[in-house]
């Protein structure tokens, strides 16, 4: 893939030659829920120590703002899908 991207865009190869890639570890994230629709949420990234490459990621809202409500309406959400060989939960 990365060979046909850089045939086709100068500009895509010129930005993977460079090789300036890095970890964020704080920002915002937006995701698109089928339910609640658009999310931003702020993000920290840690890497642990205990295991090479292992980055624990926990996502958050920010007090009284448009995402809180989604969370706490999908936290709140009643399981709907029947797990694996089981019915799920009421």
């Amino acid at each position: 893939m990365v060979g046909e991207l850089s045939t086709r865009s100068h500009d895509f190869a010129t930005r993977w030659a460079r090789h300036d890639v890095r970890l964020h570890s704080t920002g915002v994230k937006r995701f698109s829920h089928p339910v609640v629709g658009e999310l931003a949420l702020a993000f920290d990234a840690t890497e642990l120590p205990a295991e090479r490459g292992l980055t624990l990621t926990a996502y958050s809202a920010e007090p009284g703002t448009p995402a809180e409500e989604k969370l706490r309406l999908l936290a709140s959400w009643p399981a709907t899908v029947d797990p694996p060989g089981g019915h799920a939960s009421t």
